[in-house]
């Protein structure tokens, strides 16, 4: 089996010609629309002071903004894999990261908290789809052990992209609507990043037939749901990577690092943003070397490296966390260094999470198992922990509330992922087989199919009957784990 066909067609059929396209140019072009929503985060995180005191809010109201994003995504993340099932991907996910941005700039316009809220959680809709979709071509253009660094590349950009981003949307704290501006050039980059996928993405999967009518589309898509969920619940680790998601609350240090340093150590918005670039360089750098690393320590132990991987980067990341909340400091340049190192440790996360996933996953279902652990359950923990942060934030200080949801949280969840190690060692190799099976599956009914055109020679081997059904994965047939 080559590559592309582990990749692709194995689950697919043969690749349509002239689809596959640069691989270089796709990974950019996902990359930028999964950054959009980054970069919302991003203008969010650093322009929160300015519209603070302009609007009259707490701290509080941050943690507000950033759950209602997440909770608002999680709801419309599967809707949107369900249209780029029906509809070509490249046009949904055009539609979801690109020309949504319309209502980001909606959101610049609006004239008190409330309606920035309705408006942004609006926008966040459109976002969630983004990620499932991208993630979901990337696995069709990239075999699996090549998954890891690409997935690197492409966190790592969307990173880079932000942390850039950043410092300067805080050179707009000088201006009276700096804000505004921010999330009107935010959403305008937004619309033109709609345009670059629909006019140059390849999407290596033909567009799905169209159903007849409306009521049978209803029906196709809620037995495609319904059947989808139940097979990815019989998987024991796609289960618990699911809780292991629930209890992380790592990304709520990036969200609240600024606002952390303007209450907390007095520096002021265009200062305190200075630290978003390190923290992008230092993912950026996790992510491309993260995803090297992780490649080959999975070639080395498949069964058990990227438990490993994700084990040490979670831990890590809760001690170099617990440095910077505690150390008190009048220079920036001494946080600068601690951002990029958290930084660094947190780009190790997804160069591991998304190709456990995909391991354990089969292709046809992996949009709806990102829509349902990135978009669903990752979105519902950040929800959560960003309330929590901002309450605790008003009632005991940033510094106390950082201290039990980055440090006290993550060092638990390192530590509780060893329960990963048997139950991916099973499934991972429970979809390997079944892919082998199905590739020499179809290559003898081809076989079969083309006919005898020669003699064979004397002693050669002729080919086995066909196989019959294939087993479903991870049912009893499979060893227990």
């Amino acid at each position: 089996m080559t590559a592309d066909t582990a990749g692709y067609g194995a689950s697919h059929g043969p690749r349509p010609r002239g689809s596959r396209g640069p691989r270089g140019k796709n990974l950019t072009l996902l990359t930028a629309s999964t950054a959009m929503d980054n970069a919302e985060s991003s203008v969010t995180t650093v322009l929160f002071p300015l519209m603070r005191d302009a609007m009259g809010l707490t701290s509080s109201a941050l943690g507000t903004i950033v759950a209602v994003a997440k909770v608002v995504g999680m709801v419309a993340g599967i809707p949107w894999v369900l249209l780029a099932r029906r509809f070509r991907r490249k046009v949904v996910l055009a539609v979801c990261s690109g020309f949504w941005g319309i209502w980001i700039i909606l959101a610049a316009m609006a004239g008190d908290f409330t309606q920035f809220v309705v408006l942004y959680g609006i926008a966040a809709a459109g976002f969630a789809g983004a990620g499932p979709i991208a993630l979901e071509i990337l696995g069709d253009l990239y075999e699996d052990n090549r998954r890891g660094r690409v997935t690197g590349m492409l966190y790592g950009g969307v990173a880079l992209i932000a942390g850039v981003s950043a410092p300067l949307f805080g050179q707009l704290s000088g201006l009276e609507d700096g804000w505004r501006y921010g999330y009107l050039i935010s959403g305008v980059t937004c619309l033109v990043v709609g345009v670059l996928i629909l006019m140059f993405l390849d999407d290596p999967r033909p567009a799905a037939p169209q159903p007849l009518t409306a009521a049978e589309a209803i029906e196709d898509k809620a037995r495609t749901v319904r059947s989808g969920l139940r097979e990815l619940a019989r998987i024991r680790t796609f289960r618990l990577i699911l809780l292991q998601r629930l209890f992380s609350g790592q990304n709520v240090m990036m969200s609240f690092g600024v606002v952390f340093l303007v209450e907390e150590r007095g520096f002021s918005t265009a200062t305190a943003s200075v630290v978003a670039l390190p923290f992008a360089l230092g993912y950026l750098g996790g992510t491309l070397a993260g995803g090297l690393i992780n490649d080959r320590v999975h070639r080395l132990r498949p069964l058990s490296g990227r438990v490993v991987m994700l084990q040490i980067s979670q831990l890590a990341f809760a001690g170099v966390a617990l440095i910077c909340i505690q150390t008190v400091s009048h220079s920036i340049g001494l946080y600068v260094p601690l951002f990029a190192v958290l930084g660094f440790l947190q780009g190790q996360v997804p160069v591991v999470n998304r190709p456990l996933i995909m391991a354990v996953v089969r292709p046809e279902l992996r949009a709806l198992a990102f829509a349902v652990s990135v978009s669903t359950v990752e979105a519902f923990a950040y929800a959560g922990y960003a309330l929590l942060t901002g309450f605790l934030g008003d009632a005991v200080g940033l510094q106390s509330a950082l201290l039990i949801v980055t440090v006290l949280l993550t060092a638990f969840n390192g530590l509780a992922s060893a329960a990963l190690y048997r139950p991916y060692a099973h499934d991972s190799t429970a979809l390997t087989d079944l892919t082998l099976r199905k590739g020499l599956r179809k290559g003898l009914r081809k076989g079969l199919r083309k006919g005898p055109t020669a003699a064979a020679p004397e002693g050669a081997s002729r080919p086995s009957p066909d196989p019959g059904p294939l087993p479903a994965p991870h049912t009893k047939e499979l060893p227990p784990s």
